[in-house]
C-alpha cells in the first residue's frame, strides 16, 4: 500500500456545494479531474493527470476499506464509503465517495468518483471504525445479529404471548399444566405470526443487499448491522448514485457551458474574420482586375515591342549588308588608289628620266649656241665670204637660244609636275591608310550590326516569350478574378453560417446554464 508523508493533521472543510469528480482508467490512473478535485486536492491538473489515484490516499485509511472498494468496481458493481483523503501539502478532507463503473458498448471502459461532503458523525463513526480496523478490532462491531430483526420481533412477540397467557391462565385459576400448554401455544402463536409479518421486510433486506453489501459503510452511514441498516444504506446509495449522477451531469453542463461560450466567443470572431474576408476579398477582386487591365498593356507593350524588333532586326540586317558592301567597296578603292599611287611614282620616274634627257638636250643647246657663237666670230673673220655662214650661224644660234630656254622651261614644268606627283603619292597613301582604317571600321561596324542583329532577335524572342507569359499570366488573372469571386460567395455562406452556429451556441450555452439551474435545484432540494 502506498504511504503519502508528510501529514499536517489539519482538515480541510469541503463546501456544500463542492462535486469533486474524477476519473480513472481500469488500472486506477487519473483520466480526468475537475476544477474541484484540483482545487482542494492542491494538486494542479498536470500533476493529477497520468498518476495513480492513491497519489491523495491518507495514511489513516485501511487496507480493507480500499481492498474492497477494488473488489467492488472490478465486480461491475457501485461502491459508496467515507474516505480520508491527503492534500498536497498534507492537509487532509473527508467527503463521502461514490464510485462506480462506466460501461460502453457493453465493456467497462473507466471508473468514476463523485465526492461530496460528509456530515461530522459520520467523520467521527468513520474515524473511530477505521482506527479499529488498522488495530483488527472491528471484527465485533462488523458482525451481523444472529437473530436479525426479524429474530428480534419474533422472540419479543412469542414471549409477550407467552407472558399474557401465563398471567390470563393464573387469573383464572387453571391448571398449572393448562397455564404451561397456554403459554407454550401462545408464544409459538405469537411468534410464527410476527415472523410471518416481518417476511417482507426480510425480503426486502436481501434485495438491499444486492444493491450495496458493504458492512463498514453500513456501519458508518446508519449505525446498525440489521436490515433496517441494510435498507437504510441501500437507500442511501440509491440516493447517492442519483446525485452522483447529476454531479457528473452538472459536471458536464459546466464544460459543455464552457465551450458553448469558447465556441460564441470563437464563432463571433470566425464571424467578424468572415466580414473582414469579405471585404479584404473585395479589395483583392479590385487590385486583380486592375493589375489584369495592367497585364493586358504590358501584354499590347510587349507586342508592340517584339514587332518593333522585328523591324530594328530587319534594319540591322540591311545595315550589316551595307556596310559589308561598303567595306567591300573600300577595299577596292584602297586597291585602286594603290594602283594609281604606283602609276603615278611611275610617272615621276619617266619625269626624272625626262628631266635628265631635257638636261641633255639643254647642254646640247648650250654647247650649240657657244659653236654659232664661235661660227659667227669665224665668219666675221672671214668678211664677206663668210657672211652667209654668219647668217646661218646666228640662227643656229637663235635656234639652240629657243631651245635652251624651252628646254628650262620644259624642266620647269616636269620639277612642277615632279612636286605634284609627290604630293599625290602622299595624299593616295594617306588616302590608302585612311581606307584600310575605314575597312578595319567597317569589319568592326558590321561585326557589331552582327552583334546588334542577335540582340535584337534575342530581344524580339524575349518580346514574344513575355507576350506569350502576360498572356497566360492574364488568363491566371482572370482565374484568379474568378475564384475571388467564388470565395466572396463562400464568404457570404461562411458568415451565415456563423451566424447561425453563433445562435446555436447561444442556445447550447442557455441549455446548459438551464441544465446547471436543474443541478442546482435538485441539490438544494437533497440539502434541505
Amino acid at each position: 500500500m502506498r504511504t503519502n508523508l508528510p501529514v499536517s493533521g489539519r482538515e480541510i472543510t469541503v463546501g456544500e456545494t463542492a462535486n469533486i469528480l474524477s476519473t480513472t482508467d481500469l488500472n486506477g490512473t487519473i483520466t480526468y479531474a475537475n476544477p474541484d478535485f484540483v482545487a482542494i486536492s492542491g494538486f494542479s491538473e498536470n500533476e493529477l493527470l497520468g498518476e495513480p489515484h492513491n497519489l491523495v490516499r491518507h495514511p489513516d485509511m485501511p487496507e480493507a476499506a480500499f481492498a474492497d472498494l477494488w473488489q467492488t468496481l472490478q465486480a461491475n458493481r457501485s461502491w459508496m464509503g467515507i474516505v480520508k483523503n491527503r492534500c498536497k501539502n498534507g492537509d487532509h478532507y473527508w467527503v463521502s465517495a461514490f464510485a462506480t463503473p462506466v460501461g460502453r458498448d457493453g465493456k467497462v471502459v473507466e471508473y468514476q468518483s463523485v465526492r461530496t461532503r460528509v456530515q461530522p458523525e459520520q467523520i467521527r463513526a468513520a474515524e473511530a471504525l477505521y482506527a479499529r480496523l488498522r488495530e483488527g478490532r472491528a471484527a465485533g462491531a462488523l458482525r451481523a445479529s444472529q437473530l436479525g430483526l426479524r429474530g428480534r420481533v419474533a422472540l419479543l412477540a412469542g414471549l409477550g404471548s407467552a407472558a399474557g397467557a401465563a398471567l390470563g391462565a393464573l387469573l383464572l385459576g387453571a391448571p398449572l399444566a393448562a397455564a404451561a400448554a397456554a403459554v407454550v401455544l401462545g408464544g409459538a402463536v405469537a411468534t410464527g405470526l410476527a415472523a410471518l409479518a416481518l417476511a417482507p421486510l426480510t425480503q426486502l433486506a436481501r434485495q438491499a443487499r444486492r444493491i450495496g453489501h458493504n458492512p463498514v459503510s453500513q456501519l458508518i452511514y446508519t449505525g446498525r448491522r440489521d436490515e433496517i441498516g441494510e435498507i437504510a444504506f441501500a437507500m442511501k446509495m440509491l440516493e447517492t448514485e442519483a446525485g452522483a449522477m447529476v454531479g457528473r451531469i452538472a459536471d458536464c453542463s459546466r464544460q459543455l457551458s464552457s465551450h458553448a461560450r469558447d465556441l460564441l466567443g470563437a464563432m463571433h470572431g470566425s464571424t467578424e474574420s468572415a466580414s473582414r474576408q469579405q471585404q479584404e476579398t473585395d479589395l483583392i477582386a479590385t487590385a486583380i482586375r486592375q493589375m489584369t487591365a495592367s497585364v493586358q498593356e504590358v501584354a499590347l507593350n510587349a507586342q508592340r515591342t517584339a514587332e518593333v524588333a522585328a523591324r530594328a532586326d530587319s534594319e540591322a540586317a540591311s545595315g550589316r549588308e551595307i556596310v559589308g558592301l561598303t567595306g567591300s567597296s573600300i577595299t577596292r578603292l584602297a586597291g585602286d588608289i594603290q594602283q594609281a599611287a604606283e602609276v603615278i611614282h611611275q610617272l615621276e620616274s619617266h619625269s626624272q628620266e625626262i628631266s635628265r634627257v631635257l638636261e641633255v638636250i639643254h647642254s646640247i643647246a648650250e654647247q650649240t649656241n657657244l659653236l654659232a657663237l664661235n661660227a659667227a666670230i669665224e665668219a666675221a673673220r672671214a668678211g664677206d665670204q663668210g657672211r652667209g655662214f654668219a647668217v646661218v650661224a646666228d640662227e643656229v644660234r637663235q635656234l639652240a637660244s629657243r631651245t635652251s630656254s624651252a628646254t628650262t622651261d620644259i624642266q620647269s614644268m616636269i620639277g612642277s609636275l615632279q612636286v605634284g606627283a609627290r604630293q599625290a603619292v602622299d595624299v593616295m597613301q594617306r588616302s590608302r591608310e585612311q581606307a584600310q582604317h575605314s575597312v578595319s571600321h567597317a569589319d568592326q561596324a558590321e561585326h557589331s550590326l552582327g552583334g546588334i542583329n542577335s540582340r535584337v532577335n534575342e530581344i524580339s524572342a524575349m518580346s514574344s516569350q513575355i507576350a506569350a507569359a502576360v498572356d497566360q499570366q492574364s488568363s491566371a488573372s482572370e482565374e484568379i478574378t474568378q475564384s475571388i469571386v467564388s470565395i466572396r460567395g463562400s464568404s457570404d455562406n461562411h458568415v451565415a453560417t456563423g451566424l447561425h452556429s453563433q445562435r446555436s451556441a447561444c442556445g447550447v450555452a442557455q441549455l446548459a446554464d438551464g441544465m446547471l439551474e436543474l443541478v442546482q435545484q435538485f441539490w438544494a432540494r437533497r440539502r434541505a
